[in-house]
């Protein structure tokens, strides 16, 4: 079996998601069998897979599985019974939560009792999750919290009922170290496909260390690399693990060629130098079909971008070269697709820049695609993209692009002058902005030929060759 590990899936998804629901598309095409797993606590996760269209029989989720009536039947067609998402919450006399009592989409209740404490790194009293119970009829689960925020932590975890059976586990990596052994007994020659959560990775490399026979692929969707120091190379903290166990790992995955070759000289220098079969370069994203070019037909020019609205996408950005070119007199418009937490700040923005006629934020798409069928030209000014999922959504409409000239996505996606304009990166935040205004201004005059370019492009990205590229890969690991 090919699992997709995972810690969670929600309404809104970052890259790493939706690099998932595409590789699984292009399984499914070359009939690979595959389950996603999913290793967090989400009291909503059937409500989010049946919004993102996920089969029940295509998801093992930890919790589902070890509060499951018949554990073996679930993990072969996946949770049978599902409710509709509900709490109760008990306040004390103050208004401050103490109970929280969840009916989740699955078929388990789930109580939370929550604790109040003074915490002095902030200086202030704060409310926390404390101990949580999971139930349905006879099976349950129960674990006290440890410390808050990032260095929150399960321990004294009770499984009561699993297979007739209780067991404790002193830690969540035991538990998470039970769960894979668990499905080390269900299914065979296992490839798992680590897309997120070092603790995974860990346990993973913990069970094949004691000559379990599974093989490990690790995913990259983000830059790798920090710097040089002194000689030693800084990884990204999410994939020091990686880095430091390149032994155990069978394969490592990056969505562009441009990132396979950074990697190879890397570990080069590290004296790594016969390795280039186990990196493995494969997009996350593809096109069905070649578009077909378009035509501006005016003056006038409708900008579209879609990412999650966090500060680090600088969507600011977009809407003040915007301002640039319209205070020169160009009629343009800008749509912003995506949620998330910098969302206040870019409403206060197109406020302030009074631009609430000519820039709206429609919120969270599933049908993206379609979406972008409305807009002239696509317009990115994230800093940083391992892929740019996005990027390969407006080159299936035939859209031109604008964007940074990030690493790795842009400069893999984007061809200069012939589907799209690069807009080189400066620490100046003002220069970028402007050098941004300008490029997306020099699109009127050049749109019908970078229209046409884009289709070029997406011949070299079809969903057809990327299935062929996973094929070439599951085939090497057997």
């Amino acid at each position: 079996m090919h699992f997709f590990v995972n810690k969670g899936m929600g309404h809104s998804n970052s890259g790493v998601e939706h690099a998932q629901f595409y590789r699984a598309a292009r399984f499914k095409e070359s009939n690979l069998p595959f389950k996603y797993i999913f290793t967090d606590y989400l009291p909503q996760l059937h409500q989010h897979m049946s919004e993102w269209q996920i089969a029940e029989n295509d998801v093992i989720g930890l919790y589902d599985f070890f509060l499951s009536d018949d554990p073996r039947q679930y993990l072969r067609d996946g949770e049978a019974f599902q409710h509709t998402y509900h709490e109760d919450v008990l306040y004390d006399t103050k208004g401050v939560q103490r109970l929280v009592i969840r009916q989740t989409t699955g078929n388990f209740k789930a109580t939370t009792y929550k604790k109040r404490f003074y915490d002095s790194s902030t200086s202030r009293e704060i409310n926390v999750d404390h101990r949580v119970i999971l139930k349905n009829g006879q099976h349950q689960m129960s674990w006290h919290y440890l410390g808050t925020g990032n260095h929150k932590r399960m321990v004294n975890i009770h499984l009561n009922h699993f297979y007739e059976d209780d067991y404790f586990f002193a830690t969540y990596e035991a538990l998470l170290l039970f769960f894979y052994q668990q499905l080390e007994r269900v299914f065979h020659h296992n490839v798992y496909f680590i897309d997120r959560g070092s603790d995974n990775e860990e346990v993973l490399v913990q069970l094949k260390s004691q000559q379990i026979n599974l093989k490990i692929v690790a995913i990259i969707h983000a830059a790798h690399f920090v710097s040089k120091q002194g000689g030693h190379l800084l990884w990204n903290n999410h994939y020091q693990y990686l880095f430091d166990h390149l032994d155990q790992i069978d394969a490592v995955v990056v969505s562009t060629m441009l990132q396979k070759q950074d990697i190879l000289k890397q570990l080069a220098f590290l004296g790594n130098t016969n390795i280039s079969d186990k990196v493995y370069a494969i997009p996350v994203g593809g096109v069905d079909r070649v578009p077909k070019a378009r035509h501006l037909p005016g003056d006038a020019i409708r900008f579209v971008t879609a990412s999650r609205l966090h500060a680090e996408k600088n969507i600011s950005h977009i809407i003040l070269a915007l301002a640039q070119l319209q205070a020169n007199g160009i009629s343009a418009t800008l749509t912003i697709y995506g949620s998330g937490a910098d969302e206040q700040n870019i409403r206060r923005l197109i406020y302030d820049e009074q631009m609430t006629g000519s820039v709206k934020i429609n919120g969270l798409s599933q049908n993206l695609s379609e979406e972008l069928q409305a807009y002239d030209a696509f317009v990115s000014a994230s800093y940083s993209e391992g892929f740019g999922l996005t990027y390969v959504e407006a080159m299936a409409q035939g859209l031109p692009i604008v964007s940074y000239q990030n690493s790795y996505g842009a400069q893999t996606l984007i061809r200069p002058n012939e589907n799209g304009i690069l807009v080189p990166i400066t620490d100046d935040k003002d220069k970028n902005v402007a050098a941004l205004a300008r490029a997306m201004r020099r699109l009127l005059t050049v749109y019908d030929t970078l229209s046409i370019g884009q289709q070029n492009v997406a011949k070299a990205f079809t969903n057809q060759q990327i299935s062929t590229a996973w094929e070439k890969l599951v085939g090497d690991l057997r």
